[in-house]
């Protein structure tokens, strides 16, 4: 009998033992889970009337969110790229709905190729092409000016029109002889020949790419282009001809805008580049052009700026074996521009 007793003391004893170690690992194991979560803040303690009673509710820390404006990026009335970054280099935002009107002087250097023939004889000299410089003797450089609008009517498209006007005129001896129409011209005569030319584009513009510090543009355009060359014996009775040129084209390219520098009044220095190539109606093209563009800001979101840089561009059409035409200009360039 006293030893049943003794067993079962024992076992109470073990019993309670291992409740209590049971009870120990529930509140290690809480205190542990209220560890690897969210600080917490006492908010408030409230008063009873009778008896001061403290009751505090708990709150876990939420993080701050950066509120951006409810026009978005591209919003007429959004905060700057600048301004919502800091002191990083940002670049000027377009607002949708918004214009860009810009003109620009291009100094460039011409040169070009023709082989132009009428009728059935092609005279002693064959089918050769003529140098513009060397054998008509128009001048190799000229200036020459373009207008450009672009209108955005989404924050990532834009419809974008350039008109580009030049006349050059030269005159002198051929440098050498050759056949141009059905005349045909010696060394040493003189000569005089003018060209003519209007260029104008129509396109789109997607913005694939567009941070605070740099933009990646893909384009799309149609291209329209009247030429006419024309060519005058300057003796006295002999009359001249005339090489008339067009060119419906299309071109496609790409255009990147790199942020370089943002000054402490929101000024921003970029660097600008743009490449495309042209084709269709037998003829095939090429542009290329990179220059460094200063913005500067203005009241009401609107902004201005100046870029100058160096362009490239050569257009080549070969309708048969007695017409051709290839040209190439290359040159500086200072435009100055409104985004408004």
């Amino acid at each position: 009998m006293r030893r049943t007793q003794t067993l079962l003391v024992c076992q109470i004893l073990v019993i309670a033992f291992f409740a209590s170690l049971a009870h120990a690992g529930n509140l290690t194991q809480a205190t542990s889970q209220g560890d690897q979560g969210s600080a917490v803040l006492p908010l408030s303690t409230f008063h009873t009337t009778g008896s001061q009673i403290g009751s505090k509710k708990i709150l876990k820390c939420r993080p701050i969110i950066e509120q951006h404006s409810a026009t978005g990026l591209f919003g007429r009335h959004s905060t700057s790229a600048a301004s919502t970054h800091g002191s990083e280099c940002s670049l000027p935002e377009h607002p949708p709905r918004g214009w860009e009107l810009a003109a620009d002087v291009f100094f460039a250097r011409t040169k070009g190729k023709v082989r132009f023939y009428r009728g059935i004889s092609w005279g002693y000299y064959g089918l050769d092409d003529v140098d513009l410089n060397a054998d008509m003797g128009l001048d190799d450089h000229g200036v020459m000016g373009s207008f450009m609008a672009m209108y955005r009517f989404r924050p990532k498209w834009a419809l974008r029109y350039s008109i580009m006007p030049m006349t050059m005129m030269g005159s002198g001896q051929a440098g050498r002889s050759f056949m141009f129409g059905n005349t045909q011209y010696t060394g040493g005569q003189a000569v005089s020949v003018q060209w003519e030319r209007l260029e104008q584009r129509l396109g789109l513009i997607y913005d694939a790419v567009h941070s605070h510090s740099s933009r990646i543009g893909l384009f799309g355009d149609y291209i329209r282009v009247n030429e006419r060359i024309k060519t005058m014996q300057m003796l006295a009775g002999m009359g001249g001809n005339t090489m008339d040129n067009d060119l419906n084209m299309a071109m496609a390219g790409i255009e990147f805008e790199k942020c370089l520098k943002t000054t402490h009044t929101k000024a921003t220095l970029s660097l600008e580049c743009k490449a495309g190539a042209a084709f269709l109606d037998d003829a095939v093209g090429a542009e290329a052009e990179t220059a460094l563009k200063y913005s500067i800001p203005m009241n009401n979101g609107r902004w201005g700026f100046v870029k100058g840089g160096y362009r490239y561009l050569t257009y080549k059409k070969k309708s048969s074996d007695a017409r051709m035409f290839d040209m190439a200009m290359e040159g500086g360039f200072l435009q100055m521009g409104l985004v408004f």
